[in-house]
């Protein structure tokens, strides 16, 4: 016979054996369930200011649908609160987890993804994420006489205020703003080209910046490479 425990712990069980010819056999069961040791873990690898989205595995071997609630002891990955999982095959059914890393600092990270269910059982998934310097973008095109906005998103988890350059003087931005965490702000560049009349473009850059304070011990920078045209006329 095969034991499948679903949940750690003892439990206590009989076998009985019956036979027209040999009679009756009882045998008293003593079931020990230790707990599960962890999946296959997941390693995430993505610049600071994005996200990296990976499915994490696990098999679900209830024979009923069954919900898994999920958390993370990190606040670089995110994941649904719940998962419904189908009723499970003979050998399980294998069973997928949307983990989101948006990292808030430079570096390495690590984290344990958790999966329950009174039913279904314990799960724990190790998670563990690189975080690099942010590459520059671009190039971006912004007409004579007109401006764009660049999404630019506060990855932080506090306030924060980011300061705004641009170079040469023939592109124009706000110096600064005040973002709230986790959410994108639009960044307004113009551009007028400079006197004399040449159509040439002109090849120009965005930095955003912001304080060593935001859990970091050294600046970060974005850049946003930029390239100023003619207006149609």
């Amino acid at each position: 016979f095969e034991y499948q425990p679903l949940k750690s712990g003892e439990s206590t069980g009989r076998l009985t054996l019956q036979s027209s010819d040999l009679g009756l056999f009882q045998y008293d069961l003593l079931l020990k369930a230790t707990p599960a040791v962890s999946e296959k873990p997941l390693y995430f690898r993505t610049m600071l200011g994005s996200s990296q989205t990976l499915s994490a595995k696990f098999i679900n071997y209830t024979r009923q649908k069954t919900e898994y609630s999920c958390k993370v002891d990190n606040t670089d990955f995110h994941v649904d609160k719940l998962v419904m999982a189908a009723p499970g095959s003979q050998g399980g059914s294998e069973v997928s987890v949307e983990v989101t890393y948006e990292p808030i600092q430079l570096g390495e990270s690590r984290a344990i993804l958790f999966i329950s269910s009174p039913l279904g059982g314990d799960y724990t998934i190790p998670l563990f994420g690189s975080s690099l310097a942010p590459k520059p973008q671009g190039p971006i095109q912004v007409r004579s006489g007109s401006n764009i906005s660049i999404p630019f998103k506060n990855v932080f988890l506090q306030p924060t205020t980011f300061s705004f350059q641009t170079d040469p003087p023939a592109f124009a931005v706000k110096q600064c703003e005040a973002v709230r965490p986790k959410k994108t702000h639009q960044i307004t560049v113009s551009y007028e080209a400079p006197p004399g009349g040449s159509k040439a473009p002109v090849a120009g850059r965005l930095v955003v910046s912001c304080p060593r304070a935001t859990g970091t011990a050294q600046g970060i920078y974005w850049v946003y490479y930029l390239k100023g045209v003619a207006s149609e006329k």
